[in-house]
């Protein structure tokens, strides 16, 4: 087999965060305990135990919360890439791979709980712990159990679609990654990270486009979708922190009370007086 493992699966200690870039990869994912925020350019997904999901070739934020047990976060990842399809398939490679002009399709598919797939990783485990089991023949056709399951499972079309642009690289408009994640829990580098530049040159093209700075525009953008929360809304002042992209209430009543002269709190009273 090539170097890198085609399945596998993963034990870890959260939190954790991870920013990856795949390239000509892509990945099956099944948690089998934990939850990710799991971040793409231009959206994100809440994901927890017994999710399952396909990821493109694209770049990703991973960020893994702690279990309320402090127990270790374990996932099942199937690996695919051209060389792994040629393997897999001995160089016969089903049409549905065959990458073609499509309508761009997000970097995270989510998949429907399915049976199938349950019992299908429930084999691999099995094999995990049998490693003299597994032979690589038996490999290759899990792998192509994998996907036949994934296809026979496909009841809108929209896996089909994922695998027939599986290592097409999405092209991202530079507004439109940052506002898709104004109100996230994500650093700057982050955002630079999913515009694919170097944290000074993002910084640049920032001022060019935006004609402030990251931080000042970030942070005048949550102020006032908070402003407005605070108007609106009877959400608690933590609960719109966190909705605005403060994890830190104390650090929040200060950025919103040097913005606007008044704590938030003080702020909901004086609208009701």
């Amino acid at each position: 087999m090539i170097g890198k493992p085609m399945i596998g699966t993963s034990l870890f200690q959260p939190p954790f965060k991870a920013n990856a870039t795949l390239q000509d990869e892509a990945r099956f994912v099944k948690i089998i305990h934990g939850s990710t925020n799991l971040y793409v350019p231009d959206h994100h997904l809440s994901l927890s135990s017994g999710d399952m999901f396909i990821m493109k070739c694209d770049n990703f934020v991973n960020i893994w919360d702690e279990n309320e047990d402090a127990s270790k976060s374990q996932v099942f990842v199937a690996n695919l890439s051209p060389e792994f399809l040629k393997e897999i398939y001995d160089d016969d490679i089903p049409s549905v791979f065959h990458q073609k002009e499509s309508k761009d399709h997000k970097a995270i598919l989510r998949i429907d709980p399915n049976n199938a797939i349950e019992l299908f990783i429930s084999s691999m485990l099995f094999y995990f712990e049998n490693k003299e089991m597994m032979t690589e023949e038996l490999l290759k056709l899990k792998m192509r159990e994998l996907i036949m399951i994934l296809l026979n499972s496909d009841q809108d079309g929209s896996i089909k679609l994922m695998l027939k642009s599986l290592f097409q690289t999405k092209e991202y408009d530079f507004k439109e990654v940052i506002h898709a994640h104004l109100y996230e829990d994500l650093s700057i580098q982050d955002l630079a990270f999913f515009t694919g530049l170097s944290l000074s040159t993002f910084k640049r093209k920032f001022k060019t486009v935006f004609k402030t700075s990251p931080n000042q525009y970030i942070k005048t953008k949550r102020l006032m979708k908070a402003e407005n929360l605070l108007r609106v809304t009877d959400q608690r002042i933590s609960d719109i922190a966190y909705d605005c992209g403060f994890n830190d209430i104390g650090y929040f009543s200060k950025l919103f009370k040097s913005e606007y002269n008044i704590s938030p709190s003080d702020f909901r009273k004086s609208l009701t007086v």
